[in-house]
């Protein structure tokens, strides 16, 4: 913690005591009254904020429904009962907990200070309506309106820390991309948007038809673009232009998939062809701006450094919701890694973090994530991909890593094994609970035996 912000977090503390200390028997009662009915706070708070178009997207799944109810629930009683002296610790570091999940799934600040509000007003409705004197309600909405200022502003300061970090990242990460060499992603992707090209050509040439041919966006080129190249070019116009065009050749083709009219089918030809060599001439624009820095990646593994997986996961969650297109997180860790540096020396360890991480990229598609997270322990982002198909390729996985051995001499060999938790994300727009689930699942793993895989409940 800064000197600044310890400096804040004491003034607060010393604030919020000596609101509690000034808080006659009678108002405390009162508050006590109020946080008992914090179930019908927490239903108006939810009723209101669904109401609200740029909130109900946060608010709708049922996993946020039901943790919400609970934890508003939960905050309500601890912010209107008057802490003591021990107790401000653990106040404001809740508050602070609550921002940083806030930035987290990027809810914008305006909709938390509008769901404050909303909450300020119907607290001082209920002591308005309670059996009070005029003395005992007027210190108690002062000492509600005080507190839950003073919990917004302890929210609102880590929230702008956890942005400001975010945004960092999100820049680095963009600069120093996700690809190891331009030239060749480059190529690659040129031909990928090529070969979808020709395709497109040659059925309206022999008149096959457009019915059943893969949209732009779920062909290889667009599902790198989207998943790939999006986050690693940056939020520019481009970028912008470029998705706008695929959207519109998908249009095109979906309208040419329902006609059988070769004169139709004609007149669209030019108008893909064109949004595709724009594609081609804004791709190889967003190409030239990307600059090779390798410190973006683990320097032992080259695989992505943990600190893109929130830049990462951010994205994927926002294409998730969009889309309705599932992606899983794999937490995976060597077994025995602690027993192979201590037997056969940490260069030893080394070769087989090089061999793991060799086994991951050979085995993995280039449009999953693989990050080196730390240690033995690494991290899997498997995108567009269900639980199903995930439990299949991750036992693909543990079998090729068990089939490892790495030999340093005629007398020394390393046999490798490694353990997996599997985690679908569910839905919720904080994406650190399908992280703190797989690594439960994780956990389950090595408790039952290692080498083996568990999906999280």
């Amino acid at each position: 913690m800064s000197h600044d912000d310890a400096s804040q977090t004491s003034r607060i503390a010393s604030e919020w005591l000596t609101l509690a200390a000034a808080a006659s028997l009678p108002v405390q009662r009162a508050l006590d009254d109020i946080a008992a009915r914090s179930n019908e706070l927490a239903a108006d708070f939810y009723a209101h904020m669904l109401d609200d178009a740029q909130a109900s997207q946060f608010l709708t799944n049922e996993q946020v429904h039901s943790k919400l109810f609970s934890a508003l629930q939960a905050w309500l009683k601890k912010v209107l009962t008057p802490p003591g002296p021990g107790e401000m610790g653990e106040y404001i570091g809740m508050q602070k907990r609550i921002g940083d999940v806030h930035a987290r799934i990027n809810i914008p600040i305006n909709l938390v200070a509008s769901g404050a509000r909303r909450l300020k007003s119907r607290i001082f409705e209920m002591l308005c309506a309670a059996p009070l004197d005029a003395d005992t309600r007027t210190q108690g909405i002062v000492y509600a309106s005080h507190v839950l200022d003073l919990a917004l502003e302890v929210m609102s300061a880590s929230y702008a820390q956890s942005r400001e970090l975010s945004a960092k990242s999100d820049e680095a990460y963009r600069l120093h991309s996700l690809i190891h060499d331009i030239g060749t992603e480059r190529e690659r992707q040129r031909a990928a948007l090529l070969d979808w090209e020709n395709e497109f050509v040659y059925r309206i040439a022999t008149g096959t038809g457009l019915a059943g041919i893969q949209s732009l966006t779920g062909s290889e080129f667009g599902r790198w673009f989207n998943h790939r190249g999006r986050p690693s070019f940056g939020g520019c116009e481009d970028v912008n232009t470029t998705t706008a065009l695929i959207n519109h050749v998908d249009q095109l083709l979906s309208a040419g998939g329902q006609q059988t009219n070769n004169a139709y089918l004609s007149e669209i030809l030019p108008l893909v062809r064109d949004d595709i060599a724009q594609i081609k001439f804004l791709l190889a624009n967003l190409f030239e701006q990307l600059c090779e820095l390798e410190a973006g990646r683990d320097s032992l593994t080259q695989l992505l450094n943990r600190r893109f997986v929130g830049t990462i996961l951010s994205h994927e969650v926002t294409l998730a919701r969009q889309r309705k297109n599932p992606f899983v997180i794999v937490m995976m860790d060597i077994d025995h890694f602690k027993s192979i540096n201590d037997s056969y020396g940490h260069g030893a360890g080394d070769d087989v973090l090089r061999k793991v991480a060799s086994v991951l990229m050979e085995s993995l598609r280039p449009i999953d994530f693989i990050f080196r997270y730390g240690g033995e322990e690494f991290l899997l982002v498997l995108v567009e991909t269900d639980a199903r198909l995930a439990l299949s390729v991750i036992e693909r996985l543990r079998a090729r890593v068990e089939q490892e051995t790495i030999v340093f001499s005629a007398d020394k060999a390393i046999s490798l094994t490694a353990s997996f938790g599997i985690a679908l994300y569910d839905g919720h727009p904080d994406y650190q609970r399908t992280i703190d689930a797989a690594d439960t699942a994780l956990y389950r793993a090595k408790t039952n035996g290692r080498n083996r895989i568990e999906i999280a409940n």
